[in-house]
């Protein structure tokens, strides 16, 4: 409770003298007329039509949540959301910025971090639970283009059929769920406006508009960019030969859940093929860096313990910081098969960014022979790392004439040049000879 007295003699709400109607003292320690705190508190009821905030909840005077018995049927659902939405900060802190989060000792700074957090998050009410869920951040919830996001349309994963069409647990499974952008076939980096999702090139694109709304231009709705049809590679609809691409809700679609590892179409090229054990020492850093040669410099790969979880048994991952990190692993492919040039080698790894910096990966797997002559050389393109899910980048290595050993090479970097730890996330790096049980029983060298 308050220790002081206040002697305000007006209200400052409705300016009017304190003597003239019935007042409360908050538990603060200020006075108003309970009429107007009353019809404030009223006027800053959640919405399900904007995201929510809390300011309206406040003293004005002193920025203390408003706190009195006779206010409680009008602080009671908002008390319970904001401790909803908190809870939702700390998961997101603990994914964004893992570091600061856990030198966070104290209650104190938790809570600093929290109220950061809260300036930073949007967070809306789902259309059909009403329950509040992460919708992006608040500089793209409070463009033009978030206002016209219809209440309905805004679900959380949980009430979502999109999501529900590839995994059956889509409450503790969210944050695996990789979705497609609504402007293009790629996989999304962005949530934006509660339930729009970008890749980074079309969020940047969108962005663009919206800096020339501001300077007062006339802006068109975004292009959409057609998909390829047959050509693309990404999971389709039942039903349909090409994504919808475009601003209706329809053109939302979940490709796959990275932790169930299916997708919209039960794509079989999403499950592992089968093949040999993992020949990558130390793939997801387990024992520091050990097995892996990494770049001169103070700018290198490090280990973290893993913040989103791949599996019950992975507790660490690579991270990369401002520019790019290269380590690589080569692997002696004629230990272990008896005629490495008839094999085909797949060579993989799973990464991932963060919410609050956009990063890129990029995987290179070298073949090479006996005197270390490049034999042939495959790389993926430089992929921006997904948010809160784990990704996988696979290469196929077909047979080469006269190859003795593979070198896989990741590499990754933070886009926005932040100092720290801001860069991809790499684990289950893995090089593995294809085959069935029965074709690599003759393949394989026993021991």
């Amino acid at each position: 409770m308050a220790t002081f007295t206040d002697t305000s003699t007006d209200c400052a709400i409705c300016f009017e003298p304190l003597s003239s109607a019935a007042t409360l003292t908050l538990a603060c320690g200020h006075r108003w007329h309970t009429r107007c705190i009353r019809e404030q508190l009223a006027h800053a009821q959640p919405s399900r039509s904007q995201r929510l905030l809390f300011a309206g909840c406040r003293c004005a005077k002193c920025n203390a949540y408003c706190d009195h018995p006779a206010l409680e049927n009008l602080t009671r659902r908002t008390d319970g959301l904001r401790a909803k939405v908190d809870e939702w900060i700390a998961r997101q802190l603990a994914i964004d910025a893992p570091e600061e989060w856990r030198r966070a000792n104290s209650a104190e700074e938790k809570r600093m971090l929290v109220e950061e957090g809260r300036r930073s998050y949007a967070f809306y009410l789902c259309g059909a639970c009403e329950e509040p869920y992460f919708g992006g951040t608040v500089e793209c919830a409070d463009q033009e283009e978030g206002e016209r996001v219809r209440p309905e349309d805004r679900l959380c994963s949980v009430c979502s059929n999109k999501s529900q069409t590839v995994c059956d647990k889509s409450l503790e499974h969210r944050a695996f769920h990789v979705w497609k952008c609504r402007y293009c076939c790629n996989p999304s980096n962005f949530l934006c406006y509660g339930n729009v999702h970008f890749c980074n090139a079309c969020h940047e694109r969108n962005s663009e508009r919206n800096r020339s709304r501001r300077r007062g231009e006339t802006v068109s709705s975004l292009d959409a960019i057609p998909c390829t049809g047959e050509s693309c590679l990404y999971p389709k609809l039942d039903g349909f030969d090409a994504h919808n691409n475009g601003e209706s809700l329809d053109c939302e679609q979940v490709y796959y859940c990275a932790c169930c590892l299916t997708d919209t179409t039960r794509n079989a090229s999403l499950e592992e093929s089968p093949g040999s054990r993992n020949l990558i020492v130390n793939p997801s850093g387990e024992q520091g860096t050990r097995g892996w040669t990494l770049n001169p410099g103070h700018c290198r790969w490090k280990v973290e313990s893993m913040e989103v979880p791949i599996d019950s048994n992975t507790r660490t991952n690579f991270v990369s910081s401002y520019s790019w990190c290269i380590m690589y692993q080569t692997v002696p492919v004629h230990r272990f098969v008896r005629t490495p040039s008839q094999v085909r080698i797949e060579a993989s790894a799973k990464f991932m960014g963060r919410t609050d910096c956009p990063s890129v990966f990029r995987m290179e797997v070298i073949a090479t022979d006996a005197g270390r002559r490049i034999l042939r050389r495959i790389q993926t393109d430089t992929l921006n790392s997904p948010v809160d899910f784990w990704e996988k980048a696979c290469l196929i290595l077909e047979p080469v004439e006269g190859l003795h050993q593979v070198t896989l090479s990741v590499s990754g970097k933070d886009s926005r040049f932040w100092r720290g730890d801001y860069g991809s996330k790499v684990c289950h790096c893995s090089i593995r000879v294809l085959g069935t049980e029965e074709e690599l029983e003759g393949v394989l060298i026993q021991g």
